[in-house]
């Protein structure tokens, strides 16, 4: 190989973009301070305090149809467990 030039790629694991999760002693705090906001709180007062920072959502994901058809295809799936669902994959037909 002549004149090309070696570059570092500069890679980091997909683990690294997840968000990150709480160990068991900050759920801990989290569970104590909830009791005592509870505690110490009027309900209008926690439920203010528990919801701050929260946006409603402006727009429904699935719509009745969407959510009446895939009911009915899940019933179905239910109802007759040995019928193979299309959509399932052999891991040997997977690509990878």
């Amino acid at each position: 190989m002549g004149g090309s030039s070696m570059v570092p790629l500069n890679r980091t694991s997909s683990i690294e973009n997840e968000p990150r999760t709480l160990n068991l002693n900050q759920i801990q705090f989290a569970r104590d301070a909830a009791l005592y906001v509870i505690n110490t709180r009027g309900l209008e007062e926690a439920m203010r305090i528990f919801t701050e920072g929260l946006e409603p959502v402006s727009q429904c994901v699935h719509d009745k149809e969407d959510a009446m058809m895939e009911y009915a295809e899940e019933l179905e799936s239910v109802s007759n467990p040995l019928r193979i669902n299309p959509e399932t994959r052999d891991i040997a037909t997977a690509p990878f």
